[in-house]
This record gives C-alpha cells, sequence and structure tokens, in this order.
C-alpha cells in the first residue's frame, strides 16, 4: 500500500498478473507495477472448525484442488476447475478475480451467495473486514489480503455456469440464528451482481414439512431487479431461464443431500 501511495503516476498491483498484461495490451499507462509476491500467507490455505481463510495468492486451479475447500464446497470446486483455460487457471488468482471489479468476472457472485468475508489493506495500512456483498464501498487503491469462507454452516451451493453470458448464478442454503437461510446472487443481464436472500420456513431436506422447489425458487426470484434484455436474450427469456435453472439445482441439492459440514 506504500508503495502504490507514493508512486507519481499511475501504479498497479500484480498477482498473477491476466488482468493486468491484458489491460497494457488494451492500451492502459502503468508507471510503477507493484508485485504481491512478499505479502504474508500469500498462497495459504488454513482451516478452522469455522471457516476457510484464502490467500491473495491463490490460484484458480489451486483453489479448485484444495481438499479443505472441496469438503465444503465439492460442486463451487467442479464449476472452478472449468473456469477460463489452464493457462488462467494456473496464473490468475481468485483474489484478483475480485480485485478485477470486473462484472463478467464469476467469483464476486459465488462470494455473495456463500457470505464470504473479505479483508482489505486500505492506504492508510488499516485492515477493514466486509461481507463481500459490500466490497463496492472499498476504494480502488484498497488491497484484498484475505478471503474467509464459511465452512461449518454451510449446508448446499450450487454454482451455474454453463449458460453464459444469458444466465449465471451461485446458489446457497446455510444455517443461521434465524434459521436456514437461501441466499441466490446473479450475475448475466446486471450492471452488478444482483441477489435476494430469504429465510425458509422448514428445513430444506425436511420431506414431511417443506417448502417446494417451485415456491423457494419464485420466493429467491421474486426481489431481484429485472435483468437488461440484448442481442443474446431478452429480460424474460433471462427470467424465465434463471427459475428453470435455480429449480432444477435445487431438485439437485435435495437428492444429493446435505453437506457433512452443516
Amino acid at each position: 500500500m506504500g508503495l502504490h501511495a507514493r508512486s507519481p503516476g499511475a501504479a498497479a498491483y500484480m498477482g498473477g498478473g491476466t488482468d493486468l498484461m491484458a489491460a497494457l495490451k488494451a492500451g492502459a499507462y502503468v508507471e510503477d507495477v507493484i508485485h504481491l509476491g512478499s505479502v504474508p500467507d500469500w498462497t495459504s490455505i488454513v482451516e478452522s472448525e469455522e471457516a476457510i481463510s484464502i490467500g491473495p495468492g491463490v490460484t484458480h486451479q489451486v483453489f479448485a484442488d484444495s481438499r479443505p475447500v472441496r469438503a465444503v464446497y465439492p460442486t463451487l470446486c467442479d464449476a472452478w476447475s472449468k473456469v477460463a483455460n489452464n493457462r488462467i487457471r494456473i496464473k490468475g488468482t481468485v483474489a484478483g478475480n475480485l480485485m478485477a471489479r470486473n462484472q463478467s468476472y464469476d467469483f464476486p457472485m459465488v462470494a455473495i451467495a456463500i457470505g464470504a468475508q473479505l479483508e482489505f489493506l486500505e492506504s492508510e495500512l488499516a485492515l477493514r473486514r466486509v461481507t463481500a456483498d459490500r466490497s463496492a464501498e472499498l476504494p480502488q487503491r484498497a488491497l484484498l489480503t484475505r478471503i474467509t469462507l464459511p465452512r461449518a454452516r454451510c449446508l448446499a451451493v450450487a454454482v451455474q455456469l454453463q449458460w453464459k453470458p444469458i444466465a449465471a448464478f451461485a446458489l446457497s442454503f446455510r444455517r443461521e440464528h434465524v434459521g436456514i437461510v437461501g441466499c441466490l446472487a446473479v450475475r448475466c443481464g446486471f450492471d452488478a451482481v444482483a441477489f435476494s436472500r430469504i429465510r425458509l420456513e422448514h428445513c430444506l431436506f425436511d420431506d414431511l414439512r417443506r417448502e417446494t422447489s417451485v415456491d423457494i425458487t419464485e420466493r429467491l426470484c421474486a426481489s431481484l431487479p429485472s435483468p437488461s434484455s440484448d442481442w443474446r436474450a431478452s429480460a424474460e427469456y433471462r427470467r424465465h431461464l434463471l427459475k428453470v435453472l435455480v429449480r432444477r439445482e435445487i431438485e439437485r441439492i435435495r437428492v444429493a443431500g446435505p453437506n457433512h459440514e452443516g
């Protein structure tokens, strides 16, 4: 942060370097490049009873292959093992996916859906922690130093990326103090990640007393803003497709059962 602040001109952080190289090829001017390899616990993945802590240098491939992450988020790891291409997966970082503030990237919606906490270092060298849905509040120069994924209360997660760029979303169900909470975060068709949270009246996996998959889907989608229409799909089609895909994921989750960590 100190180096960034003292730069006489345009400065950029560099982790995996994929976004920086793309920006330079597109004509961006950078006077100073600050490599982040010396950041403490750069590539660490640390698990505790309550959470999994991800260092800022953890690449997409290391994240997808991580045993602690896979134990809690197996479907997320399956989806993430297919993100982008091999070159990006082995060089690009999960933290960089968030720091780029590129709405076409997928991890911001995943982080919101699973309730991730983000730790930032601000220009005054003060640490600040925010939930992923509030990351837009942070200044451009803030440096992401850690991503914390909740572990103990996770019941199920689904990540749908196969229908990009028409639809892409992350869905989670977690046990909170108010009961079972469902969260849906949607990327495609919105200027920023759109998300909704609902409290389920009954346990998601209770065969005797539970809401139907259709009911849960309708409640999750009801408070989302209207998506945009473009040459790829109309707003009406995006809404319809989203409901179909979310319902299918809920039905799949019910068949698979809760994560053992939940």
